[in-house]
């Protein structure tokens, strides 16, 4: 996991707070974790890093007046509903000796050869909850498709490994090529030659 670093500036809580916070052109954002609970704004091009990606990335908050730095890693964004706005971003503080959840992007690479015979690639999952100590998560999952014929599938279960848990059922769906109406109709005229 790469790591993005985001200068804030604590602030005080409270709508007022909140409203002239975004009137000079910053972000509320809290910081949370064991024992911990800053309240702080940040400039938008810093949370853009961040937010906008479709890479997991971990941030290194240092807040003005205060040199010590702190490894967090984005939990919630809030946004609004018809600009489509940053309104908040809550962050949470990382402790390396435990492990953490969260979404995870995945990523599919190459072309199913299924695909080249004239079937549908199919991945109903865009992310998947993960559980991992910080050291261990990924930017991404990486799927690899080439080998996907017409009828097959990958699932969860295939994507086991030692660095992270995935915490969904081994049978979840995550890629398949499925037949085209194409397909299914050649075969079907195919079908009834024969039997003429």
């Amino acid at each position: 996991m790469k790591y993005i670093n985001i200068y804030g500036e604590k602030r005080n809580i409270g709508k007022k707070q909140v409203y002239f916070t975004r009137i000079f052109g910053k972000i509320p954002c809290i910081l949370y974790g064991n024992n911990i609970n800053i309240p702080f704004s940040a400039s938008l091009d810093d949370l853009k890093k961040i937010v906008y990606t479709s890479e997991v990335r971990g941030a290194i908050i240092t807040l003005k007046g205060c040199n010590k730095k702190i490894k967090a890693i984005r939990k919630e964004i809030q946004f609004d509903p018809v600009k489509d706005k940053i309104l908040h971003v809550d962050f949470y503080k990382i402790d390396e000796s435990k492990p953490i959840i969260l979404y995870t992007p995945l990523k599919s690479f190459g072309r199913p050869i299924g695909v080249s015979k004239g079937g549908i690639y199919y991945s109903p999952i865009r992310k998947l909850k993960i559980k991992a100590f910080p050291s261990n998560i990924p930017d991404y999952i990486k799927l690899n498709v080439n080998s996907l014929d017409i009828g097959d599938r990958i699932t969860v279960k295939n994507l086991h490994n030692e660095k992270y848990s995935i915490l969904h059922s081994d049978n979840t769906l995550v890629a398949r090529v499925k037949f085209s109406r194409t397909i299914e109709k050649i075969s079907q005229d195919e079908e009834n030659k024969e039997k003429k």
